[in-house]
């Protein structure tokens, strides 16, 4: 039987979510705990692979089980022994092939910032000194509301989007900003992201609104994508937060 595993993490222990060789990532520690609890190897697979530094509200994964589980004990033994900055928070059982990655239809990120220092803030929100008005952030948001090509939006030119069949293509489906007491908050829906792609994203915005990147050119970069690559920077990988993975409920056990 397959089941769909959900993980909340904080990123900052972490190289990020995808097993390395040579560094502690969140998928070996969770496949670590599993292969205790059940007396056997695990191995999952996750729906999105986040960076070193990268926290998650919601990690969706799958693996495979010869025998039915009880999803509510497996989730309290689970939590026991799994380190502080990660948690199970729900295990389902899903329909013969069902695949956390390909079958997810969005993902939700956020990126955070706060306008004041807050020390409870830092390993998971930027602190920024000034922000520019929330109406001319999302007023130049809406450029990035499309589906297209976001390969000059992500980090260099990765090869598992390239031999997938939808290239460089995402369909973001909204994105906007919010405050929320000290706090403003970056939100974008997609059906799939590129590596880097929201913290590049936001770090375009950003340029925009301080003057230091023209509107214009910017829509220029997003309809055209000219023959030169150009260089756009990330903004820190600790302000971002991958919050929903959503499926379609067909694919799910009652």
């Amino acid at each position: 039987m397959r089941y769909f595993i959900y993980i909340a993490y904080l990123g900052k222990a972490y190289s990020g979510w995808q097993v390395q060789k040579n560094a502690l990532a969140v998928q070996q520690v969770v496949e670590e705990a599993l292969g205790k609890v059940l007396s056997m190897p695990i191995t999952i697979s996750g729906s999105s692979r986040t960076d070193k530094g990268v926290h998650a509200q919601q990690q969706v994964a799958h693996f495979d089980l010869i025998r039915a589980i009880d999803p509510s004990d497996l989730i309290y033994r689970l939590n026991r022994i799994l380190p502080s900055d990660i948690s199970i928070t729900a295990i389902r059982p899903v329909i013969d092939g069902a695949h956390a990655r390909f079958d997810a239809s969005y993902r939700t990120y956020h990126y955070t910032i706060v306008i004041k220092k807050n020390p409870f803030y830092k390993d998971h929100a930027l602190w920024l000194c000034r922000m520019p008005p929330l109406v001319l952030l999302n007023e130049i948001t809406t450029l990035f509301c499309l589906t297209t090509d976001f390969e000059f939006f992500s980090k260099k030119a990765d090869t598992d989007f390239q031999k997938n069949a939808h290239g460089f293509v995402c369909d973001v489906k909204e994105a906007n900003w919010l405050q929320i007491d000290q706090s403003v908050i970056f939100q974008i829906k997609a059906n799939r992201f590129l590596r880097g792609m929201v913290r590049v994203i936001v770090s375009t915005i950003l340029k925009v609104a301080i003057g230091k990147m023209d509107l214009a050119a910017l829509a220029g970069l997003i309809r055209e994508k000219p023959p030169i690559r150009p260089i756009l920077s990330l903004m820190p990988a600790h302000g971002l937060t991958l919050m929903e993975v959503g499926y379609p409920e067909t694919l799910f056990i009652p």
